[in-house]
């Protein structure tokens, strides 16, 4: 690899929420483990991006700034390489982040108590964004068959049926779950969205983030859900730049897009910040190899837990992953659940991890570790875990 990912930086001495001792200790009853829980990257921004903040820097000039001629067509490249996806750039739109997108898109094009779809286990933002707006959570749970996460199409349908939803939020790649969806299993949803007349929002944040068994497609890939569908994207996951980035919500409806449009205008949304304006540039226009090299570091470290569990805690188990830097462990053989084995690990382990029940009670018996950092804090864990497991079990 030209990119080293080996690198260890002390992100306690900085303001990171993933490591801020407070936080840790309200939540695993200490301060003294590794965190594995907030979905950002222990690695470094892609160096093109931080030699294009140097030379910002040097400018010294913060002015208000637009999107110059070269950025749309940066992104465009980056759907069509990245993607196969070709891109209207006249469709997007900016706004703070995708729960904000989505918040928005619920607002607009629903209405309070409506029924909107969500397949746990899955982000926790989902189910709480559709309470904050008022709409009611109508849950079509993800089927683990052989530690593969699958859809349940024909509940899905029977939901999508009913007169009070009408919504369908899902997210590609999954997190948790770790599934890439596949072309054939976005059709089938688009076909039920379309037989029902459902708004179809996709978060798509961790688009970038696919292994060697994956491979993404966006549902901007099917014209035909165009006019009910609304898609939600970041590079804020694959160039760690969550601080200082802003979100796209992809509208191709022209109505849907005005609404949309108008209502960010009322709040005033969108405008240009100079750091996340670069980033975004800089990373799709040169940071591709650094991916590639990304995406094949984090696959190495989860096929390192994969074989470590399969031969030295085989009660714990490794569902089927494809994307994203997160990985969902099974962990119903041990004897604790909850927030008791969170913070049984977090003492005896030394790992900060999300408890499942957090995605949901599908999440019961699971928890989530980020594993975008060194290998070698990975290796640790795993030995750690071991041993804490095996003063559990005995």
């Amino acid at each position: 690899m030209k990119n080293s990912f080996d690198e260890k930086i002390d992100r306690f001495a900085t303001p990171s929420a993933k490591f801020h001792r407070g936080y840790l200790k309200d939540m695993f009853g200490t301060d003294d483990l590794y965190p594995f829980w907030v979905a950002d990257e222990d690695f470094k921004t892609p160096p093109q991006i931080l030699e294009a903040f140097k030379n910002k820097i040097d400018e010294g000039v913060f002015g208000y700034e637009y999107k110059p001629e070269t950025f749309m067509p940066a992104l465009k490249n980056w759907y069509k390489t990245r993607f196969r996806c070709k891109l209207d750039t006249s469709w997007v739109q900016f706004t703070p982040t995708i729960m904000s997108s989505v918040a928005m898109a619920l607002d607009l094009f629903t209405n309070e108590d409506d029924g909107i779809i969500i397949q746990p286990p899955v982000y926790m933002e989902f189910s709480s964004t559709i309470k904050k707006t008022g709409r009611t959570v109508v849950e079509n749970p993800l089927v683990l068959t052989d530690l593969h996460y699958e859809i349940n199409f024909k509940e899905l349908a029977k939901l999508a049926s009913k007169e009070s939803v009408k919504a369908l939020m899902i997210c590609n790649p999954h997190n948790p779950g770790g599934r890439v969806w596949t072309k054939n299993e976005l059709a089938e949803m688009v076909d039920i969205c379309l037989a029902h007349d459902l708004l179809l929002i996709a978060d798509e944040i961790h688009a970038d983030v696919v292994f060697s068994n994956g491979e993404f497609t966006s549902l901007l890939s099917f014209p035909e859900i165009h006019n009910q569908l609304i898609v939600c994207y970041s590079p804020a996951k694959v160039f760690n730049i969550a601080s200082i980035t802003d979100s796209l919500a992809i509208i191709p409806n022209a109505d849907l897009r005005a609404k949309f449009t108008e209502l960010r205008l009322r709040y005033n949304l969108g405008r240009t910040y100079a750091f996340s304006r670069i980033a975004m540039e800089v990373g799709f226009t040169s940071s591709g190899e650094w991916v590639n090299e990304l995406n094949a570091y984090v696959e190495e470290n989860k096929n390192y837990i994969a074989k470590y569990l399969s031969e030295n805690i085989p009660v714990i188990k490794l569902t089927k992953q494809e994307g994203t830097y997160l990985v969902w462990l099974k962990v119903d053989e041990l004897p604790l659940r909850g927030t008791k084995l969170i913070q049984y690990l977090a003492k005896e382990a030394k790992m900060g991890l999300n408890k499942g029940e957090s995605f949901g009670k599908m999440g019961n018996g699971f928890v989530r570790m980020n594993i975008a950092c060194p290998k070698s804090v990975v290796i640790e864990a795993m030995n750690n875990l071991k041993l804490a497991v095996d003063k559990l079990v005995v």
